[in-house]
């Protein structure tokens, strides 16, 4: 026992539950949240809940895998565990307002054991304006590159060349 606690004490965080602390999501979107467990906890069921008082890890779990369901669906909310890589993702579509708040992804030890977990902080923001003008949303008009266009003066299949000859007809393609 003794030799256990000095380890504990020597490498904090070896098993503990990682959460990424803060995310931010938009209105009606989607949100994932990854969270990362030690070697030897792959099988134990993985969680995201509500935060429960100090005796208690949750006050409601809202979706929970079990060793024989690594991929558990309940309503908007999606878990999936991959186990080869000690990860495991918390999916929440259409976000509303009332997702906004504090949150616990965590893998559940026993009944009598206080479940090991870490606090993840979900915003909710509205939804980008696309009247808003911003770097990384830039709009570019769709046109052919140059090397699918037809060279300048060379009327186009299907349409009618100036002066009102027709071109190619529909027969013809």
């Amino acid at each position: 026992m003794g030799l256990l606690l000095l380890a504990w004490a020597l490498l904090p965080g070896c098993w503990a539950v990682t959460g990424p602390g803060t995310v931010r999501g938009f209105l009606g979107g989607t949100l994932s949240v990854s969270c990362t467990y030690p070697a030897g906890w792959e099988m134990e069921p993985k969680f995201w809940c509500t935060p429960g008082t100090a005796v208690f890890t949750c006050d409601d779990v809202i979706v929970i895998t079990s060793e024989h369901r690594p991929v558990v669906r309940r309503g908007r909310f999606s878990i999936q565990d991959d186990r080869a890589r000690r990860v495991f993702t918390v999916t929440v579509e259409g976000l509303t307002e009332r997702d906004a708040g504090t949150y616990r992804c965590g893998v559940r030890w026993s009944s009598v054991w206080r479940d090991e977990s870490d606090e993840v902080k979900v915003i909710v923001s509205p939804a980008p304006s696309l009247s808003t003008t911003h770097p990384a949303l830039t709009t570019t008009p769709l046109r052919p590159p140059p090397s699918l266009r037809p060279p300048p003066g060379r009327p186009r299949r299907g349409r009618t060349l100036r002066g009102g000859a027709p071109g190619p007809s529909a027969t013809s393609r």
